[in-house]
């Protein structure tokens, strides 16, 4: 039963997320024709401020809330459930207004002294409102992922993304002639008022979920102390990712320019870079991100009921899974970013940096399954010592390097924080559960099935055997991918004990 619910949820979540980064895709196009990628550049420095303050607003509640439901539930306390989940709705409350009021009142001084970009400033007073509502969504989509109610998490972050584009469809056409300080205002409040009208239908599901839970609220012993052994590292571990982060941001255009770069055609390449290629090397992503907070809870449940058994099996069934989708999909975007850049945006830099992105997909993708088991196993200390190890490394980094190698030295900073993250996490990991990693299954192989059909369909594609244009780049792909599981299979890669795991999954 609990294997037929994590399928289930795992493939609500993927479904909806798959059909919302669909959208997120298409949106960032349209963004892309509408405000250019100096405007593209010009919001995702936005970005880096409002996701800090959006850090220090949520400040790990979620997580809070997943995993101190999740042990009320497993012993059979849900008055602590409901418990837990109100004053964790307090706490974000306090610390989300208190971001919001900070965030709007020192806006001016944001964008004209830390940004240096005065067009900043209307977007971030726009966006403080937003942090409140957005807050509140993150208590309840813990208890949702503690409850494994997938469903109702995932179609609220489907609401949320149709709303964002809605709104921001509604107003660019009028707002955008004004220039880029309004075009982006445009974005954001569309951001805005997803945040708040999501909120209100994730309290809706909330309401009538809480009533399902037998018994009185009952307060929870030394809930404070719980919260925060839980919360704090995270918190700080993101509050100072996100801060380093933030400042990280600022340091790439001014680094750009000093390797000579103007500073329109920095504010374009970081746009490229951070706001359209990546975009798409995530985009896959989504078939692991659910697993990977679908994992917390499953992982939590095992380790308060001392399963090693079920750790180990679980933690070895992931990160093959990981790797076997991850690799391949690093493959073919390498092979295929001529003909994704020429789809997406028709752009031959977008392609280019896709091309030489495409070998970061299996590390980031690993890293992200690999932090949500060890924030189930309660690693959080780890956790916040590695992120503090990788931030602080981007930033001096990005402050020696652009300077010197410019754009070259970005994509080096980047590779070199996706391995360092990933190794230290994923060590961790095989350390606590005692797994053995097995490089040739489940790297070597995987890499070598998809090499040799995107060889054989690139080398066709050059010489005008298979059209590359539009429809054609999809069937390509999935060309690819066909022949991958082909040989993973017929070579005996993926085995049928695997095959026949996941159909038991299936039909129980």
């Amino acid at each position: 039963m609990m294997k037929k619910r994590f399928l289930f949820n795992a493939a609500v979540l993927t479904g909806t997320s798959l059909v919302a980064r669909t959208i997120g895709i298409a949106f960032r196009v349209y963004m892309s024709n509408m405000i250019g990628a100096q405007g593209i550049g010009l919001y995702q420095l936005i970005c880096a401020v409002y996701f800090f303050a959006t850090t220090f607003a949520t400040s790990g509640i979620t997580l809070i809330v997943t995993r101190l439901v999740t042990d009320s539930i497993a012993r059979g306390e849900p008055g602590k459930a409901k418990y837990v989940t109100r004053q964790c709705l307090f706490i974000s409350l306090f610390l989300s207004v208190a971001a919001a009021e900070l965030l709007f009142i020192f806006s001016d001084a944001i964008g004209t002294h830390f940004l240096h970009d005065a067009r900043t400033v209307l977007s971030l007073r726009v966006l403080a409102p937003g942090l409140p509502f957005m807050a509140v969504s993150a208590c309840f989509r813990g208890y949702f992922f503690a409850r494994r109610t997938a469903i109702k998490t995932a179609s609220e972050q489907l609401l949320e993304q149709v709303i964002e584009i809605a709104v921001f469809a509604c107003v660019v056409g009028v707002m955008a002639p004004m220039g880029l300080s309004y075009a982006c205002c445009a974005v954001a409040i569309g951001t805005t008022a997803a945040e708040v009208l999501s909120c209100g239908y994730s309290y809706l599901l909330y309401r009538l979920d809480i009533r399902r839970l037998q018994g009185k609220r009952t307060r929870v012993a030394h809930f404070f102390r719980k919260a925060l052994w839980i919360g704090i590292p995270v918190t700080l571990s993101s509050c100072l990712r996100s801060g380093l982060s933030t400042a990280e941001n600022m340091l790439i255009p001014a680094g750009l320019k000093k390797n000579g770069a103007s500073y329109e055609k920095s504010l374009s390449d970081y746009g490229l870079i951070t706001g359209m290629a990546m975009p798409v090397i995530l985009f896959p992503s989504v078939f692991l991100m659910s697993f990977s907070m679908l994992m917390i809870p499953e992982m939590s449940e095992a380790a308060a009921a001392t399963r090693k058994n079920s750790i180990h099996y679980m933690t070895q069934r992931i990160l093959r899974f990981a790797l076997l989708f991850s690799i391949p999909v690093s493959v073919i975007f390498f092979f295929f970013a001529d003909n994704l850049g020429a789809l997406l945006y028709n752009d031959t830099q977008v392609s280019a940096y896709i091309c030489m992105l495409a070998p970061l997909a299996p590390l980031l993708y690993l890293d992200s399954v690999v932090d949500g088991m060890l924030k189930g196993l309660n690693e959080q200390m780890r956790y916040l010592t590695y992120n503090i190890i990788d931030s602080v490394s981007r930033v001096v980094l990005i402050f020696i390097l652009l300077p010197i190698w410019g754009i070259r030295g970005l994509i080096a900073v980047m590779f070199f924080s996706a391995v360092l993250n990933c190794l230290l996490s994923l060590l961790r990991l095989i350390k606590v559960t005692h797994i053995q990693f097995r490089l040739f299954d489940w790297v070597i192989k995987p890499f070598l099935a998809c090499l040799l059909p995107c060889l054989a369909l690139d080398t066709a594609s050059d010489a005008g055997l298979i059209p590359t244009n539009g429809v054609w780049t999809v069937v390509l792909i999935l060309l690819a991918a066909i022949f991958y599981l082909l040989i993973m299979t017929v070579t005996g890669a993926i085995k049928k004990e695997e095959i026949h795991w996941v159909k038991s999954l299936i039909k129980k």
